[in-house]
């Protein structure tokens, strides 16, 4: 492993992006700071806690590592054998996670990482669970999966507080910052519908159809107001959503080569061709909620600023389609293969992304 971060390095990482704001010269000087070869297989996932002083990766060797982002060392690692794991979320009191079984059965399983025992299962997917969101409360979360729900989850509990069945070929799901509105990509009919969490059951109060041939594998609210969801696409494009009107305002391409992600086995379901492929995990955003950042199939990073593609699609004629944009930038590294998770520190200078090792990146 490599030695630990250097000070300057630290106050760097220290300041907060909502404060400092995220300009395009701080963006375009984002470096490699810190990189953990600890996995033996490519990472699935990427979370961090809501201090931003921890992050936890899963992998398809079936381990969950905990990293200090403090100090840029590796805190922790389990493993799950027995089912598998995906989609770790911290959530609940500190020291606990929750995550996704890929072995045996489809159940969201809570742990504490502390000390290394399950604390509760949390039963009722009966696919294979392509979506895990921390709600804003830290204490509930939302899934949804290959069985065509979504639900929502309190850490206290063992049954859902919510469940809606929303059919299709799969499901992917994301909660607002607000933590009142869920938002769902229905794979096969390419809507998407909002719901509000209070009223789960009762229907979705909005949806609209996208106008795309792709499936949508993964989904995500821009932090912090929530107006614009990025939806990762099997075709390999990232969307700019309106939340509220639900039209497309935006098509971000990955211009570098080897980016075609469309499914190829066709005997199974587009989503869970793209689950399985790890994409859907590699699409986020800023916490200021200006700038979408996704991982590469050269293994570099590449970033877009929301509202100069949103502009663009403004500028013209009216009903025309929405501007298709190539990236604002690209922080090139050493990745060992395509980067298949992204994810940005919700409180320090620090973006994180993963092939099969992880990397810590910051402005130098």
């Amino acid at each position: 492993m490599a030695s630990e971060l250097t000070p300057e390095t630290l106050e760097i990482l220290r300041k907060d992006p909502l404060k400092s704001a995220l300009t395009a010269t701080t963006l375009q000087n984002f470096q490699m700071a810190k990189q953990f070869p600890d996995n033996k297989q490519a990472l699935t996932s990427i979370d961090f806690d809501p201090t931003g002083q921890h992050c936890i990766t899963t992998s398809l060797d079936e381990s969950l590592r905990i990293y200090d982002c403090m100090s840029g060392t590796r805190a922790q690692v389990s493993y799950s054998k027995k089912y598998g794991c995906n989609l770790a979320r911290f959530a609940g009191q500190p020291g606990c996670v929750a995550y996704a079984s890929t072995k045996l059965n489809d159940t969201v399983r809570y742990l504490s990482y502390e000390t290394n025992q399950f604390i509760r299962y949390f039963v009722g997917h009966t696919g294979m669970v392509t979506s895990l969101q921390r709600a804003p409360d830290a204490q509930s979360l939302v899934s949804a999966g290959m069985d065509g729900t979504v639900r929502m989850w309190s850490v206290d509990e063992v049954k859902p507080t919510g469940t809606v069945s929303v059919g299709g070929d799969g499901v992917v799901a994301a909660i607002d910052p607000s933590g009142v509105v869920v938002a769902a990509a229905v794979a096969g009919t390419r809507e998407i519908r909002l719901y509000d969490v209070r009223k789960l059951t009762r229907g979705a109060f909005a949806s609209a159809v996208l106008d795309t041939r792709a499936t949508c594998a993964g989904l995500e609210f821009a932090r912090p107001t929530g107006a614009h969801m990025v939806l990762a696409m099997s075709d390999g494009t990232v969307l700019v959503v309106d939340a509220f009107a639900l039209g497309v305002r935006a098509v971000l391409v990955d211009t570098a080569p080897g980016t075609d992600r469309s499914a190829a086995d066709l005997s199974a379901p587009v989503l869970q061709q793209m689950q399985e492929r790890r994409f859907g995990q590699g699409v986020t955003t800023t916490p200021d909620g200006r700038t979408v950042i996704a991982g590469c199939e050269n293994g570099s990073v590449a970033y877009w600023d929301i509202e100069a593609a949103v502009a663009r699609s403004g500028a013209g004629p009216r009903g025309a389609a929405p501007a298709v944009c190539a990236p604002t930038g690209v922080w090139s590294g050493s990745h060992d293969g395509p980067v298949g998770v992204c994810a940005f520190n919700p409180e320090l200078m620090e973006c994180a992304s993963g092939a099969q090792a992880l990397t810590l990146w910051t402005s130098i």
